[in-house]
C-alpha cells in the first residue's frame, strides 16, 4: 500500500520527487519526537539516586548480616522487615568476648547498633510516642548479642514456631535459682551443665541444692584434629546423678563437617551410655571456638542444619530424644530453624529474661552460677517440659 493518497499527488510527479517529499515528511517527525522528549525531560528531570525507592535504598544500604556468605543467611535475615531500618545506624566495632571454658567466642566484628540510648537489651527512644510503622518494626526483630554487648536485630521470622512464655512469669528465688510460674506454681524445672573442667563434684550435696536434672558432657572432637575424645568424669558424673536422684542428660561438643561424622558423634554418645535409659535429651553442641581457627567455621546454615539431623535420627532410632544447643546468633544465623521445627533447643543465653522469640525446651541463663557440691563456676539452666514425664 502507497504511504500517499494518488488524490493528493499527480500520476505525473516522477519517482525521484516522490522520494524527496517522503525524505522531508520523515524528518519533520523526527524532529518532532525530539521536541517532545526534551520538553519531558526539561519538565519531569530522571532521578539517578533513586530517592523515592526504599528498595534500591535498602539494597545500597546492606546491614552487617547481608556481607556475609548468601549460602550463610537463615530465613530470618531474608525477611522483608530488615530492608527497613527503624533508627539510622552506625557501625561500630566489638572486641572478643572473655574466654571460658567450652564456651563460644564473639570474634570481632562490625556491628550496628542504634543511635538511641541502650539499657539492657531494649532501645530506649528520647520520645515516648513511637509511630505505629516503627513500632511494628521492633516488634518484629530480637537482639542476637550476649547480654552487656551492644544489640544486633534480626527479623523475626513467621515460619518457625514461636514460644508462650511470658516474660513477667520467670523469676528469681534463693539467690540464684530460676524459676517459670503458672497461677502461682513453679512449673520449670531447675539443673546445671557439667563437664571434667568442673573436677569432682558432691552429687550428694548438689541434691540437696534443690537441682533436678544434670547434662553431662560425653566428650569432643577436635577442633582441629578431627579426633573424638572422651570426657574422663562422664560415667562419674553419671553414676553422681544416680545415686542421688537426679535426671541425666548428655551433651557432645560436636565438629562434625559433614553428616557420617555426625552419624559417628551420635554413636559415640549412645554407646558411651552403655545401654542405660536417660530422660533429658542427648544434645548436638557446635559453638564458636575462642580465638582460633576450627573446623566447622566456614559451614553453611543447610550443612549445618543436615549435619544435626543426621546425628538426631540416629539419636532417635536408639530411643533417645535428639536436642541442637545454640546461642541466640547461632540459632538465627548457623542453622535453618524453619526445618528444625521438629527438634528440641537448648537455648544458651544468659539472664533472668530472654528475648528470643522462638521455642525451645531448656535455657543456661548463668555461667557463673554457685552450688554446693563443685568449686568454682558451673553453668545453671531452666527446663521447661517435664521430660522426667515422658
Amino acid at each position: 500500500m502507497s504511504m500517499f493518497d494518488d488524490n493528493s499527488f499527480n500520476e505525473g510527479i516522477n519517482v525521484g520527487k516522490r522520494i524527496a517529499i517522503g525524505s522531508i515528511v520523515a524528518s519533520l517527525a523526527v524532529l518532532a519526537i525530539l521536541g517532545v522528549t526534551v520538553a519531558l525531560n526539561t519538565k519531569k528531570p530522571h532521578n539517578d539516586n533513586n530517592e523515592n525507592n526504599p528498595y534500591i535504598k535498602a539494597s545500597e544500604e546492606p546491614t552487617e548480616e547481608y556481607t556475609r556468605d548468601p549460602e550463610k543467611r537463615t530465613s530470618d535475615e531474608l525477611s522483608f522487615w530488615n530492608m527497613y531500618d527503624e533508627e539510622k545506624e552506625e557501625d561500630i566495632v566489638v572486641s572478643d568476648n572473655k574466654s571460658g571454658k567450652d564456651k563460644p567466642s564473639q570474634n570481632s566484628a562490625k556491628k550496628k547498633v542504634s543511635g538511641n540510648k541502650v539499657s539492657g537489651n531494649k532501645a530506649q527512644t528520647s520520645s515516648n510516642s513511637v509511630s505505629k510503622n516503627s513500632k511494628q518494626v521492633s516488634e518484629n526483630r530480637f537482639n542476637i548479642s550476649p547480654e552487656g554487648e551492644q544489640p544486633v536485630y534480626v527479623s523475626v521470622n513467621a515460619l518457625i514456631p514461636k514460644n508462650d512464655l511470658i516474660n513477667e512469669d520467670f523469676s528469681m528465688v534463693s539467690g540464684n535459682r530460676l524459676v517459670y510460674s503458672q497461677s502461682g506454681h513453679n512449673v520449670s524445672h531447675f539443673g546445671i551443665d557439667v563437664s571434667k573442667y568442673n573436677g569432682t563434684i558432691s552429687w550428694n550435696s548438689v541434691k540437696k541444692q534443690g537441682v533436678e536434672f544434670a547434662l553431662i558432657r560425653v566428650g569432643a572432637r577436635g577442633y582441629s584434629s578431627g579426633n573424638i575424645v572422651l570426657d574422663e568424669k562422664l560415667q562419674e558424673n553419671i553414676k553422681g546423678c544416680r545415686e542421688n536422684g537426679i535426671d541425666v542428660g548428655v551433651y557432645f561438643f560436636s565438629q562434625a563437617i559433614n553428616t557420617n561424622e555426625a552419624i559417628e558423634e551420635a554413636s559415640y554418645c549412645v554407646a558411651s551410655l552403655s545401654g542405660n535409659a536417660i530422660r533429658y535429651p542427648i544434645i548436638f553442641d557446635s559453638e564458636k571456638v575462642l580465638n582460633d581457627s576450627y573446623r566447622t567455621e566456614n559451614l553453611s546454615s543447610t550443612e549445618r542444619t543436615e549435619i544435626f539431623k543426621a546425628f538426631a535420627e540416629v539419636v532417635k532410632a536408639y530411643g533417645y530424644t535428639p536436642m541442637f544447643a545454640g546461642t541466640k546468633e547461632q540459632l538465627a544465623r548457623n542453622v535453618d530453624l524453619v526445618n528444625m521445627k521438629d527438634y528440641d533447643i537448648w537455648l544458651l543465653d544468659t539472664g533472668e529474661k530472654t528475648d528470643y522469640p522462638y521455642r525451645y525446651s531448656i535455657r543456661q541463663y548463668s555461667d557463673k552460677g554457685k552450688i554446693n557440691g563443685i568449686d568454682g563456676d558451673v553453668d545453671l539452666n531452666i527446663c521447661l517440659i517435664s521430660y522426667a514425664e515422658k
